[in-house]
């Protein structure tokens, strides 16, 4: 006897699958999403990777994302060339394929930590200058600076602060040591303007900050790499510099790992200290790797909460592929009775369906492959991928392949056969009796244990992440008591069918057909609830973290931007026009004998409340309300105040050393810009007055808008305020680093959608695998006088009860996960405010909307597939 595999059935299965196009289709579409589901996961890790690299150096100076390679050392070239290891790493670099930028200085820069030089430049009467300065050169940076007199010569280019200390003229000769230089123009000061891009890594060299112990060096400018070499030559010392100018925009981990190969290679032509220690000392970029260090420990903790999703998408996406492999066997039905009539067994019946099977899944995998790539690339962090992990995602791909065509032929042979051999009438087998969901609802109970003893937000390296048991924990929960209700709603069934015999024929029908297929209805209701649960779960814990965030952030600045000076200035209508000005000073308060430190904001009430950050749990009153009492009369001589963390009532405080009795009217949990966990006062700036430099109350001017923007800073820089400071949500992100969790918890939303396709893709499936006793069922059913209309509406009422009951289960599950885990997801204990719970409302429309639609329209599709089936074939298959 021949071996079944040399037989036409089997030998020809891979074409005779193909006659089955609703079979083809339901294993393409289900091993693609299950492919789509496991692929997804290194994607998305990558694609996170490279986001924070971008992230980091979009928030940071532009040179920390620049490959760079140089030295640091005696300089001896006194014509004005080039040394020659300087001119060797510019070539290495072209030869490498980069275009790279000289920069010269005689500070230390280019590693992050900067440090003036004193290079004493000396006047035609031979008299120094009245401070040393800093000599730095670059490609385009006579175009960077404001020059208010010159211009256009060779040379270098003063600050106008020290030419107009020393009386230095446009054209004047001065000289470092031997060399001579003509000043070729003079510039406004860096601390006169607002800041610039092009200055942001010698901000520490060229411009005074508040926290400095000494003023830097004034910063000259050199107009030509020549004239630099000469000067730096005459001082002994320089550092120089080859950067390779970087779009972060598009950087993924691995071009930063290449650009450092590269950096190393170039940088191996210096010789090393150690064979040579009279060898200038080395400066590569070496800031570069750390950032690519904390992209990768985010990527790593992302790896906790996202590879569970994936998996219990993959898991999810099976049981969609089990219900194609069923589909499969009954549509091959007459086949099928057949063969087992010959004596055919489970297992050739397996091998026959995974035969006939094997090109669409094939097809499915790699329709997943490529849609988890489109996916990630147009809705991921970033669209930048490692190749590595598009390798890994198509062996995984694959995996997904072999697997799903194991699950559809497995269960497409189980089902063949007990189709074949199971008598009418049987009741269950006893393994679908037995509740298996109690395990998900144990293994989530564990899960909660161990939550409870640890925190949900982690912060390692200073990158907050969260916990990848607040991710199992609630998909577990979720699909454990999703079950266990959908057996005991489903176990309601025979007494609802009691119910339905005395009403309407759509009633009757549809109760009929749920109660007839318990169990597939059971899996229906479980495909609905799910994707409704999670997809809840995940919106409100992203829409409470993204409000929380905000709200921090908020109070952090105390708007949408903050430019801040500790020059005391006027408000101008330029101002005004921009935000709202206040001052901020020092403060204390006397409380039960001890004095505690306050922080005390003078503002303008007309406009404070227009501009500050507000969210309405920050006090039990509107911000206008809480503003308006500042102007209310004195209340025995003491100013009306407004506080976050003093009570109401008298109190005697002190801005700096200057004594204010006032009156707290007003309380709040948290005010706009409270930077510090010291309390914050709010009082009108014109009740309180000018506070005198005698009260040494560290006043700082700041200048609120409502969005990023340079007209603040503009505005504040013609007022006449220096060393301007921005504040901008950009930077108080990037500090925290919260972007871990919002990712986290975006896949997971993603994951919910696409369980929400595999709950769409069920209800077909549910449709197409009962097509037969449905359409049998109506060609009877018509013939005893049932119209068209009563079974278009009794299909209505199984699928839209289904999906109303499965949406009301998810949002309960959903409601009851969030209540649980929300006030623990608090991303930053330092900064106010605590967790704010928030309800995206039009994500939850869309998904009740979105479940229902689904519902009427696969209703309207299994009538119009009833109407079109001729009576007497489906009544001769049926036979």
């Amino acid at each position: 006897m021949r071996p079944l595999w040399r037989l036409a059935p089997w030998w020809r299965a891979p074409l005779l699958g193909l006659r089955a196009p609703a079979a083809v289709v339901a294993v393409l579409l289900t091993t693609a999403v299950l492919s789509c589901a496991i692929a997804s996961a290194p994607l998305f890790l990558s694609s996170a990777r490279s986001a924070a690299v971008q992230q980091q150096l979009a928030q940071r100076c532009a040179e920390v994302g620049w490959a760079q390679t140089g030295v640091a050392g005696p300089l001896d070239s006194t014509d004005g060339s080039a040394p020659a290891i300087d001119s060797a790493l510019l070539r290495a670099w072209r030869s490498a394929g980069y275009e790279p930028l000289p920069v010269l200085s005689t500070a230390q820069i280019g590693t992050g930590y900067s440090e003036s030089s004193r290079v004493p430049l000396v006047a035609a009467s031979g008299v120094p200058l009245s401070e040393p300065v800093t000599l730095f050169y670059r490609p385009g940076a006579v175009d960077q600076i404001d020059v208010r007199a010159g211009g256009g010569q060779d040379g270098v280019y003063l600050p106008a602060e020290l030419a107009t200390a020393d009386g230095v003229q446009v054209g004047q000769q001065l000289t470092v040591g031997t060399a001579e230089v003509a000043v070729a123009g003079i510039y406004t000061d860096f601390a006169d303007e607002p800041p610039r891009d092009a200055w942001c890594d010698y901000r520490s060299i060229s411009t005074y900050q508040p926290t400095d112990q000494s003023r830097p060096q004034p910063f000259v400018v050199v107009s030509d790499e020549s004239t630099f070499y000469r000067l730096a030559a005459a001082y002994g010392w320089a550092t120089r510099l080859q950067q390779v100018p970087v779009d972060p925009a598009g950087l993924s981990a691995t071009a930063v790992r290449r650009l450092l190969r590269d950096q190393a290679a170039v940088q191996a032509l210096l010789p090393t200290r150690a064979d040579d220690p009279a060898a200038p000392v080395a400066a590569p970029n070496s800031r570069l790797p750390d950032v690519l260090d904390r992209a990768g420990t985010l990527e790593s903790g992302l790896r906790g909460p996202v590879v569970p999703v994936a998996v219990s998408g993959g898991v999810l996406a099976q049981v969609l592929v089990a219900a194609a492999g069923s589909a499969w066997a009954d549509k091959r039905a007459a086949e099928v009775r057949l063969l087992a009539a010959r004596g055919v067994g489970p297992a050739p019946l397996a091998g026959k369906a995974a035969l006939e099977l094997a090109l669409p899944a094939l097809a499915g995998a790699v329709v997943g492959w490529g849609a988890a790539r489109l996916l990630v690339a147009a809705a991921g962090p970033a669209s930048a991928v490692d190749p590595s992990a598009t390798a890994r995602a198509g062996y995984l791909a694959a995996a997904g392949f072999l697997v799903g065509l194991a699950t559809a032929s497995t269960v497409a042979g189980l089902r063949a056969r007990g189709t074949a051999e199971r008598p009418l009438g049987a009741g269950p087998r006893w393994p679908a009796t037995v509740p298996w969901e109690l395990a998900a609802v144990l293994a989530a109970a564990g899960c909660w244990a161990l939550l409870r003893s640890r925190d949900a937000i982690v912060s390692e390296a200073g990158i907050a992440q969260v916990n990848g048991l607040l991710v199992a924990f609630p998909v577990l929960a979720v699909a454990g008591v999703a079950v266990l209700t959908a057996r005991l709603l489903t176990g309601l069934l025979p007494r609802l069918r009691r119910w339905s015999a005395g009403r309407s024929p759509a009633v009757f029908l549809a109760v009929n057909r749920l109660a007839a297929a318990r169990a597939a209805t059971a899996v229906l209701l479980v495909a609905v609830t799910l994707p409704v649960a999670v997809l809840g779960y995940t919106a409100v814990l992203t829409a409470s973290s993204q409000r929380t965030l905000e709200a921090k952030v908020g109070v952090q600045i105390g708007a949408g931007q903050a430019v801040t000076s500790i020059t005391r200035l006027q408000p101008t209508p330029a101002m005004s026009a921009a935000g709202t000005f206040l001052v901020r000073y020092d403060g204390s308060v006397a409380q039960g004998g001890t004095s505690t430190d306050v922080q005390v904001l003078a503002i303008d009430p007309a406009t404070f409340a227009d501009t500050a950050a507000w969210d309405r749990s920050f006090a039990d009153e509107p911000l206008d309300r809480l503003v308006d009492a500042l102007e209310t009369p004195d209340v025995d001589g003491r100013l009306p105040m407004v506080a976050a963390g003093l009570p109401a009532g008298a109190t005697e405080l002190r801005v700096g050393r200057l004594p204010v009795p006032v009156q707290v009217v007003g309380t709040a949990r948290v005010l706009p810009g409270r930077r510090t966990d010291a309390p914050l006062l709010l009082v009108a700036a014109d009740r309180l007055g000018e506070v005198p430099r005698s009260a040494v109350a560290s006043p700082v001017s700041e200048l609120w808008s409502g969005s990023a923007g340079p007209a603040a800073a503009q505005a504040m820089a013609d007022a006449g305020a220096r060393n301007l400071r921005t504040l901008d949500p950009a930077g108080v992100y990037d500090r925290a680093n919260f972007l871990g969790i919002t990712w986290t918890f975006g896949y997971l939303s993603a994951l919910a959608v696409f369980v929400g396709v595999i709950a769409v893709g069920g209800l077909l499936l549910h449709l197409e695998a009962r097509s037969r006793t449905r359409v049998s069922g109506y060609v009877m059913a018509r013939r005893l006088g049932l119209t068209r209309a009563a079974h278009l509406r009794s299909l209505l009422v199984e699928l839209v009860v289904v999906s109303a009951t499965g949406v009301l289960l998810g949002g309960l599950l959903a409601a009851g996960a969030v209540a649980v885990v929300y006030r623990r997801l608090d991303v930053d204990l330092l900064r106010p405010p605590t967790e704010l719970l928030d309800v995206p409302w039009p994500t939850v429309a869309v998904t009740v909307l979105g479940a229902l639609a689904a519902a009427v329209l696969a209703a309207v599709y299994a009538q119009s597939a009833a109407d079109r089936a001729d009576p007497a074939t489906v009544l001769r298959e049926d036979a």
